[in-house]
């Protein structure tokens, strides 16, 4: 009499696991556009100001999710030079024009440490196909 209790628990169990199975796999099928293409990043780029007393290294990434187009960085940032002055950087995503980029995502971050470089600032991503970053040299 176990022998069968346990054939038959371990049957009702499979059929169940394949049950879920099926579902969670109709469901994928059924939701294409939701899913998000492969991330392509750049290089790391850098950039400096003021005679390279402050600078930025970044990276941008961008991908599809749903049809439409996503960007995000990743930057950390140096203050190389002790002159009462800290480095500023501007970060924008969003969709770049002849004219300008049609931001959709705006920040600035800081940094004043010459002993080491920022820790890493992430995005997040954000509508566009472009990162807009600018550096500058401020007088705090």
């Amino acid at each position: 009499m176990n022998v069968r209790i346990r054939i038959a628990v371990s049957c009702a169990t499979l059929a169940a696991v394949a049950g879920i199975a099926a579902t969670s796999a109709a469901a994928a099928a059924a939701t294409p556009n939701s899913a998000a293409s492969a991330v392509t990043c750049s290089r790391w780029k850098s950039i400096s100001a003021d005679h390279n007393s402050v600078g930025v290294r970044y990276m941008e990434c961008d991908r599809k999710v749903g049809g439409r187009q996503q960007t995000s960085a990743a930057l950390y940032i140096w203050d190389n030079k002790t002159d009462g002055k800290y480095a500023r950087v501007n970060v924008a995503t969003g969709y770049a024009h002849w004219n300008g980029l049609d931001q959709t995502w705006f920040r600035y971050c800081s940094w004043t440490s010459t002993r080491h470089h920022s820790p890493k600032y992430e995005t997040g991503r954000h509508s566009g196909n472009d990162v807009e970053v600018l550096i500058k040299a401020v007088r705090g």
